[in-house]
């Protein structure tokens, strides 16, 4: 058996192990109600009712995705390691880079999964209202997922060689960081904030900024989003992943589990 089909046989078993946690279940649930939700909302402003079923739409998407790719994929990782299983598996003709390979491509047709079952919630909510679906909205989604595979290539990263808690913990703040930088950024070149811009710069240049992967707000208003745009922002989210999961290769390489 060559590495591809060693990790293929890994990403199989990572996504038959996160279809039977309970948690994925209890956040597409939570997802689906507030979806359902925004029918409720629009009828509390008036004149905004397709804005409302957008907005929230998307919203519920991109938040319940980020909790599914944060908290599900970093309790594969931890329970791997926590029962012992990792080690027969590392026994095996399995090098450990694959093995965090394997757990993420996993990680990620789970994705492609919730952010189907989600947008079949949105699609259904928004033909019954009569709202039109426009290309706007399926490329919005397509950055969602981007921004969720990037997400989980953090929580993979972590999870290589730090506790589920802190990871959890580290990932959640770059993941809520990451849709600030603009903002931080801004900060730094206000006057008078000459003595942190060096700082500021460096977190929006080194840390994934989310907010390049976000055009929801575009989507919901109806408009065009610039291809170039979509572009530099699709390659920017699979070079950066691809950066994060070679460091948790690099990383997992050097591990003791004893």
């Amino acid at each position: 058996m060559n590495s591809l089909q060693r990790i293929w046989v890994l990403a199989q078993n990572t996504y038959r192990e996160a279809i039977r946690d309970k948690l994925l279940y209890n956040l597409l649930l939570f997802a689906a109600l507030m979806i359902v939700s925004s029918i409720v909302l629009a009828k509390l402003h008036l004149g905004y009712d397709e804005r409302i079923y957008r907005d929230v739409g998307l919203a519920a998407i991109a938040m319940f995705g980020a909790m599914i790719a944060i908290f599900v994929g970093i309790n594969l990782v931890y329970r791997e390691i926590s029962q012992k299983t990792v080690h027969a598996m590392l026994a095996k003709p399995v090098r450990r880079w694959e093995f965090i390979l394997g757990k993420y491509l996993g990680l990620v047709s789970l994705l492609v999964i919730e952010i189907g079952i989600m947008s079949g919630f949105f699609l259904a909510v928004l033909v019954y209202k009569g709202s039109p679906w426009e290309w706007a909205m399926v490329w919005a989604i397509g950055f969602i997922f981007l921004e969720l595979a990037l997400i989980t290539a953090v929580a993979i990263f972590f999870s290589s060689f730090t506790t589920p808690y802190l990871a959890g913990m580290f990932t959640v703040a770059l993941w809520i960081i990451g849709h600030l930088l603009a903002d931080v950024r801004d900060f730094g070149l206000q006057q008078g904030s000459e003595g942190i811009r060096p700082l500021t710069e460096a977190l929006y240049w080194s840390l994934p900024n989310l907010d390049r992967l976000d055009i929801k707000a575009a989507a919901a208003d109806g408009n065009a989003i610039d291809a170039a745009r979509m572009a530099g922002a699709a390659l920017y989210a699979v070079c950066y992943s691809g950066v994060l999961l070679m460091g948790g290769m690099l990383l997992f390489q050097r591990r003791d589990f004893k």
